[in-house]
């Protein structure tokens, strides 16, 4: 269901594009060789609660290419709504950020992956990272402390 969902996206007029089997496809300009791909990244998801429900909610990766070099990865949180997915919140994880996990566990989202140092090329992050999240409300926050 998770790849067949509907997510919020700066990317698109409509600001949500539908995904078919993983994927969003968009002309950027009529009669153009640049498409704008949504891409639901591969086996990069993790189920969870994600709101104190005690629903099964999600995590995925979301890779974002508008026909450049840039391919600018986020964390999507979906929530089960009656067993319907909702897209409700979203953080950017970086251009090119390579992701090596994300693990729901106690409402915490953690993302093991690899950043770019600096003295690192745009194509060829190398600095292990792992970002800590929390759903609240509507949004995506960053968290540091791990209680």
């Amino acid at each position: 269901m998770l790849k067949n969902a509907e997510y919020h996206s700066e990317w698109t007029e409509p600001g949500v594009v539908r995904l078919t089997d993983g994927e969003f496809h968009e002309m950027i300009l009529p009669n153009s060789a640049s498409e704008l791909i949504i891409a639901f990244y591969p086996d990069m998801y993790s189920i969870g609660d994600l709101n104190g429900d005690l629903a099964e909610d999600a995590a995925v990766i979301l890779a974002t290419s508008g026909g450049g070099s840039g391919t600018f990865i986020s964390l999507e949180a979906v929530i089960n709504d009656q067993g319907t997915p909702k897209h409700v919140a979203t953080a950017n994880l970086g251009d090119r950020t390579r992701i090596k996990s994300v693990l729901v566990k106690s409402g915490l989202i953690t993302v093991d992956m690899l950043t770019h140092a600096p003295e690192d090329p745009l194509c060829c992050p190398t600095m292990e990272t792992a970002n800590h999240y929390r759903l609240e409300g509507d949004r995506l926050m960053q968290v540091s402390d791990l209680e």
